[in-house]
Parts: C-alpha cells; structure tokens; sequence
C-alpha cells in the first residue's frame, strides 16, 4: 500500500510509507527504482542537506559538472526539491562531494 497524496489544509503530509533514505559517497552514481508499473504515478520529494550539491537523472546517469565547460542536458538537475515520477522510473544520484542524510519520499497521485 503506497500513501496518497492529500495534504491537509495547512499543507501538512501524512507520513509515508514508500521511501527512502541514503548516504552518496562523492562522484558515485546510485539509483532507486520507483515501485510499480507505468500506469502509477508518484510525487517524489527530495530531501538533501542545504549545503549539498546532488544531482537526479531520470532513467539516466546523474552525470557530474565539469569546470569551465558548458553542457546541455535533460533529465538531470541539482537538488530537486519535487517531481511527478512513474512506477519502473529509476532515480539516479550523484554529487561532487560525499553527502549524508539524504531522502526521498514517494506518494501516489490519485486518479
């Protein structure tokens, strides 16, 4: 059973029961798999210290800056606050300097 998304009045959240939480050691790439199929949608939130620069691909390596060099992506950006995802999505993070901590929380979007 995933939590549904219903944030009461004051925009406060029920606890959840789908996430999880990690340590990334620096320039390591890991990934999450989002439960379900295609047909679920979530809304994922994100929760990085403030002074952490992680960066989340989806369904695609998070790939590190390189200094001085400007480079087009998409599907990767730094520290996301939330997101809709899909079951079978694969969450992939990385960033420059080893962070701990770290966490997401998944609730499924009814309807």
């Amino acid at each position: 059973m995933t939590t549904p998304y219903q944030p009461t009045a004051n925009g406060a959240l029920s606890f959840c029961d789908t996430a999880a939480q990690f340590g990334i050691s620096a320039a390591t790439n890991i990934t999450y798999t989002v439960p379900g199929d295609n047909a679920q949608k979530y809304i994922v939130i994100f929760r990085f210290p403030q002074d952490a620069k992680v960066w989340v691909g989806l369904n695609k390596s998070a790939t590190l800056p390189v200094a001085n060099t400007m480079t087009a992506v998409n599907g990767i950006e730094m520290n996301p606050k939330y997101k809709i995802v899909k079951g079978a999505d694969v969450l992939n993070f990385n960033s420059t300097s080893a962070v701990t901590d770290a966490g997401i929380t998944l609730f499924t979007i009814p309807g």
